[in-house]
């Protein structure tokens, strides 16, 4: 089961050196999301992630940033998505370039194949956004044989609840609060959030 990290809202203390050390750890693709930072602010944090770790980037905003640091990975919040039509994401699947998107219904997804995947959430009440709760059965299900894109998870997700996601038939999960919003280190957060996906996915 995919893991992926999305980023503190906020600008943090040291955050390019956390984001390298989760990096170092094992993470695959982190989902850098700072709705409220300037280019300037979010260059700057850039600059100071290890270049070999780029091409594992997802930018949510200032776009224009990807081509100066050559990042094929590119997120459309749902707001941005909106903006472009279905053939803009084909091109830039034909140049290479990496897309993703949330969504809040599975009835959007066969429009959507031009995007790798989606997030959908949330799945359970949300840990970095009081007030932010599901409405997804309990018995909620992924259909089997879906087309892709895939279908992520987000929302409110921990180590507690990762064999649940796993029975909704999810992809993978998207990870924010139990990164940030726990006390402690983010990296030990991640480290104990990818042995239990490798555990349940490592299970048939």
């Amino acid at each position: 089961m995919e893991l992926i990290v999305i980023s503190s809202p906020d600008l943090l203390e040291n955050e390019a050196a956390t984001i390298n050390a989760l990096f170092s750890a094992g993470m695959g693709l982190f989902h850098l999301r700072k709705p409220g930072a300037s280019v300037a602010e979010l260059r700057a944090l850039l600059q100071d992630i290890e270049p070999a770790f780029r091409t594992k980037l997802v930018l949510h905003q200032h776009h224009l940033l990807c081509t100066e640091y050559a990042l094929k990975r590119r997120h459309f919040p749902e707001a941005l998505r909106l903006q472009y039509d279905m053939d803009y994401f084909v091109d830039q699947r034909q140049q290479g370039i990496h897309c993703s998107t949330s969504i809040h219904s599975l009835d959007l997804l066969p429009a959507l194949t031009a995007f790798e995947y989606v997030f959908f959430g949330p799945v359970f009440n949300s840990i970095s956004k009081p007030g932010y709760e599901t409405s997804l059965a309990l018995d909620f299900q992924i259909p089997d044989g879906s087309e892709p894109p895939a279908v992520i998870a987000l929302g409110g997700i921990e180590p507690g609840n990762v064999q649940q996601v796993k029975t909704m038939n999810f992809s993978g999960i998207a990870v924010l609060g139990a990164i940030w919003n726990n006390a402690g280190n983010p990296v030990h957060h991640f480290k104990r959030l990818s042995e239990t996906c490798m555990a349940y996915s490592n299970k048939q």
